[in-house]
């Protein structure tokens, strides 16, 4: 019988290799068109203008988004939007990849707009369920 060496489950924790977790891909995922560490978003904008002057960058792909802090991923970032933060709480912010906030700045939007991050998620929470159900009566 053949032993399997190397064999993963979808819940497996991944380790990415440093080298390849820092790739800032093309849009089409095809060139490998720059790097980031994660340290300063400011070395995120100036590689990304220069990466511009060539290719697109996939936005939605920019490495280090673990960085993101868990209580602004998914529906926060998506909302804001956030396409990344570094490591000292800065993030590249905007529908066109264009400002930089600090998180403290993000989540004092949404506390002054909903009353905190938390608020904001169960307002979409509840919004999700009433269109359901309008779903449900319609169909």
């Amino acid at each position: 019988m053949a032993t399997e060496y190397n064999r993963r489950f979808s819940l497996d924790k991944v380790e990415i290799d440093p080298k390849i977790k820092n790739k800032i891909m093309s849009i089409d995922g095809d060139e490998h068109a720059g790097d980031w560490d994660g340290e300063d978003i400011n070395d995120l904008v100036k590689e990304l203008d220069r990466i511009e002057e060539s290719v697109d960058a996939n936005y939605a792909g920019l490495p280090h988004n673990f960085n993101i802090p868990e209580d602004l991923r998914n529906q926060v970032e998506k909302d804001y939007p956030i396409w990344a933060c570094d490591l000292k709480g800065q993030c590249l912010t905007g529908e066109n990849a264009n400002k930089i906030h600090s998180v403290e700045k993000i989540r004092k939007h949404y506390d002054d707009k909903y009353g905190g991050v938390t608020e904001f998620k169960e307002k979409l929470r509840i919004e999700r369920e009433k269109f359901e159900e309008n779903l449900r009566l319609k169909g």
